[in-house]
C-alpha cells in the first residue's frame, strides 16, 4: 500500500466498565493509517468500530477507558495530550464526523454562526474568514444561502452534508468519518458519499471512513480493516479485499452481499451473533462462527501476519487451508 502512514496506532486496549466489571471492546489493536488514503474500517455492530473513533479523537466518556496503547499522530501521542493541547489541534489537524451528525447541530443557533463557533475557537476572526466558510459549503454541494438558516430548516442530507462542510473548514490533515449517512435514504447517501470521495481526491486529505456496510466500504475505501470482536482480523488494499480475502469472517461477510443475478438460496448466511472480546478464550475469537474453523483454532490465540502480498495482513491459524473449503 502507497503512502507514509500519518498516524500509527500501537497496542491499543479500550473498553467499557459495567457491573460486571470492565469489559475489552479494542483488544491491542496495531494499525497504521496511510496518508492521502481512505482507511475504510468495517465489522459488524459492536465489533468496537465506534469505540475505537472515539478513542482516536480522545472524545471517549465515561465509562468508557482507554486502559493502555499509542496513538502517534505527526510524531505526538495523542493519548499523552492535556485537554487544552487536543482542543488546539481538534478541527485544524484532526476533525469528527459523528454517526447521526445532523443531531450535532445546536438547534437553536443559525447555521453560520456555528461555523463562526469553529473560528473563535481557533483564535480567527469570522469576518476575516468568510470566504473559508463559503468554500467549504460550495465543497459540499451547498447554496450559500444555508448558512441564514436554522438547522430545523434543513432536510437531513442537507443537515448532513453541513457537518461535514464544518469538519473540513479549517483544513484538517486527517477526518474521522463514523457512518457519516446513517439515517439518510438511498439517493441522499450515493450523492454524500460521491461528494466525500470527490473531496478526498481533490484535497488529498486523509479519511477513516467507518461503516458496517460492506458495499459502501468497498466503494469508498483505499485501504481496508476488518474488525472482530475488538481485533484487525485482516488489513489490506481494496483490491486485496476483493480478490483474495485471507480470512473467513471477511469471505463470509463479502459473500453475503446480495447481488444482482444470484439467487437468495444461493447467497452465504453468517450464522451466529458478534461476539465480545473474551480474554479467556486462548484460541481464536472467531471459532464458534467459522464453519471452517479445525481444533488446532481452539488451542492458540492467532497474531496478525503479513501474507506474501504486499501490506496484506491476516489473523487466522487455517489459512490457506480453509479457502480450499470455500468456492471464491
Amino acid at each position: 500500500m502507497s503512502g507514509n502512514p500519518l498516524m500509527k496506532i500501537r497496542n491499543l486496549e479500550v473498553g467499557y466498565y459495567s457491573e460486571n466489571g470492565f469489559n475489552i471492546i479494542i483488544n491491542d489493536l496495531n494499525l497504521d493509517v496511510n496518508e492521502g488514503r481512505i482507511l475504510g474500517v468495517a465489522g459488524e455492530s459492536g465489533s468496537g468500530k465506534s469505540t475505537l473513533a472515539q478513542a482516536i479523537y480522545r472524545s471517549l466518556k465515561y465509562p468508557g477507558e482507554i486502559r493502555r496503547g499509542e496513538i502517534i499522530f505527526r510524531e505526538k501521542d495523542l493519548l499523552k495530550m492535556e485537554a487544552q493541547e487536543l482542543r488546539k489541534m481538534r478541527a485544524i489537524d484532526i476533525s469528527f464526523v459523528p454517526q447521526a451528525a445532523m443531531n450535532a447541530l445546536n438547534p437553536v443557533k443559525k447555521i453560520l454562526y456555528q461555523f463562526y463557533d469553529v473560528l473563535i475557537a481557533h483564535g480567527k476572526d469570522p469576518e476575516e474568514n468568510m470566504e473559508r466558510i463559503r468554500e467549504s459549503v460550495r465543497m459540499v454541494r451547498l447554496n450559500e444561502s444555508i448558512l441564514y438558516n436554522f438547522p430545523h430548516e434543513l432536510s437531513g442530507g442537507m443537515k448532513q452534508r453541513t457537518v461535514i462542510a464544518m469538519s473540513l473548514l479549517l483544513s484538517p490533515k486527517l477526518v474521522i468519518l463514523d457512518e457519516p449517512t446513517t439515517g439518510l435514504d438511498v439517493l441522499v447517501e450515493h450523492d454524500i458519499l460521491k461528494d466525500i470521495r470527490e473531496i478526498q481526491r481533490k484535497t488529498n486529505i486523509t479519511m477513516i471512513f467507518i461503516t458496517h456496510d460492506l458495499s459502501i466500504l468497498y466503494e469508498m475505501s483505499d485501504d481496508i480493516a476488518m474488525l472482530y470482536a475488538g481485533e484487525i482480523v485482516e488489513k489490506g488494499s481494496h483490491s486485496q479485499f476483493l480478490k483474495n480475502p485471507m480470512h473467513p469472517y471477511t469471505y463470509l461477510l463479502t459473500k453475503s452481499i446480495p447481488r444482482i443475478g444470484v439467487k437468495r438460496e444461493s447467497i452465504v448466511k453468517l450464522r451466529g451473533n458478534p461476539t465480545n472480546y473474551d480474554p479467556s478464550n486462548r484460541g481464536c475469537q472467531f471459532i464458534t462462527r467459522c464453519p471452517y474453523s479445525e481444533s488446532f483454532c481452539s488451542e492458540s490465540h492467532p497474531d496478525l501476519i503479513e501474507s506474501d502480498e504486499d501490506g496484506h495482513l491476516y489473523r487466522c491459524l487455517n489459512f490457506p487451508a480453509w479457502r480450499k473449503k470455500a468456492t471464491i
